[in-house]
């Protein structure tokens, strides 16, 4: 694998928030020799759950662009964020949704 697709990889790994746990799977791609299959997993206690998979194209291919790699992981990483922010969204409004709460401006 790459550098700049690693060193990705292990900075968005490392870049948790408290009670977060980010995972990085990388396994050999079962289409192409030389490419591999990545998962990522983010999650919350057990209350909320993501994960997002990609194949490589460009870490052996040298008629692909290897930046298409990190490219494509970043749009990845960022969907992975947003859908599990509206996971949490969901599971905090689910737990609070019978208890009053009132609002005052500051």
């Amino acid at each position: 694998m790459r550098q700049d697709l690693k060193h990705r990889l292990i900075t968005w790994k490392n870049d948790v928030h408290f009670g977060e746990t980010k995972k990085v799977f990388v396994s050999e791609s079962p289409v192409k020799k030389g490419e591999f299959l990545i998962k990522l997993e983010k999650s919350l206690n057990t209350e909320v759950n993501v994960s997002k998979k990609y194949l490589t194209a460009g870490q052996n291919d040298t008629t692909v662009d290897a930046a298409t790699d990190l490219y494509n992981i970043n749009r990845i990483i960022d969907s992975l964020d947003r859908v599990f922010d509206d996971k949490h969204d969901q599971a905090i409004n689910e737990r609070f949704k019978d208890e009053v709460v009132h609002f005052s401006e500051l």
